[in-house]
């Protein structure tokens, strides 16, 4: 079949949707020089700050809706959004190159983490990152950001709490450089799967444009994607835990960390697995069953009480 030479990209109504639509449209036309693309915002979307669940109606549902009624020829998702389970009739049909996967702290003063005082407030929107920042300093008092990153960016310079962890694309792609004081390592914080990576869906039906958007897939990042959901799904595909994954493809191999903590950062079970790359569904399900063996059931099962209370 002809290849489509035209696009049209589906994307959420929020700021960060757009400029990640934006860095899309560009890899595309520089793969394909006279492809016309045209970007469609999906209304009522907005941009996903972990404070709302998938079990709830589907955050990826309006984008879903538009790629089926053909409104939308490839619909772009952060990847942290996108459920381990997808309909058969939607193919992922890219992965481009991950961006900077690791979380960072922004501070008014330039302060790192280790340098703020005790029981200074620091907040996250994530419980991800809530429990490793509990379980890393727990003299200080990590809050919960609720609201969209515009309105924590405002509490953060009003001064309702003195530090504010984000996701390093996200802060990167929203030019908030000078306020950005650290990176964090693994050590402090590892990230949501699949963070700082996108996912772009088409109908499977679609092969007319399955070859253009293959032109911008990276083996490598979509590998280690596939192994942290893979890790994500079988511990149970939550919109937010405490809990977090990393993996890297290094030539042929994967190398994966993970970890499982207690909302007050007290228990934790922390894992590493490595394999081939062409293994690599297999070593993240491995990781999670591992872990879970080591007590990671448990923790989840707490934390999820807590939140069935909340």
């Amino acid at each position: 079949m002809t290849q489509a030479a035209r696009l049209r990209l589906g994307v959420r109504a929020g700021r960060l949707a757009q400029i990640i639509a934006e860095e899309v449209a560009e890899a595309l036309k520089q793969a394909h020089s006279s492809l016309e693309i045209e970007v469609v915002k999906i209304a009522a979307s907005g941009d996903h700050v972990h404070d709302r669940t998938k079990a709830l109606p589907g955050f990826t549902r309006d984008l879903d809706l538009a790629l089926a009624e053909g409104k939308v020829d490839v619909a772009v998702h952060d990847m942290t959004d996108l459920p381990a389970v997808r309909p058969d009739s939607f193919v992922l049909a890219a992965v481009p190159r991950r961006r900077h996967p690791f979380d960072v702290l922004l501070t008014k003063d330039g302060r790192i983490l280790d340098e703020l005082e005790e029981d200074e407030r620091v907040a996250a929107s994530t419980l991800c990152r809530r429990a490793q920042l509990a379980a890393y300093r727990p003299d200080l008092r990590v809050l919960s950001a609720r609201g969209g990153l515009d309105a924590q960016l405002k509490l953060l310079d009003e001064g309702e709490f003195e530090g504010l962890v984000l996701a390093a694309t996200d802060a990167e792609r929203l030019g908030l450089h000078d306020l950005v004081s650290e990176i964090f390592t693994t050590e402090v914080c590892v990230p949501w799967p699949g963070q700082g990576a996108l996912a772009l869906e088409v109908m499977a039906s679609r092969s007319d444009v399955l070859p253009l958007l293959q032109a911008i897939d990276d083996g490598g990042t979509r590998c280690a994607a596939t192994a942290e959901r893979a890790w994500l799904n079988e511990l149970g595909d939550d919109d937010d835990l405490p809990a977090g994954a990393l993996a890297n493809a290094v030539d042929r191999e994967l190398v994966m960390e993970a970890v499982v903590v207690s909302p007050d950062g007290q228990e934790i079970v922390r894992d590493e697995i490595e394999g081939p790359l062409k293994s690599a569904e297999a070593l993240g399900a491995k990781l999670a069953t591992r872990m879970i063996d080591r007590g990671a059931e448990e923790i989840l099962s707490a934390a999820r009480g807590d939140l069935d209370v909340e």
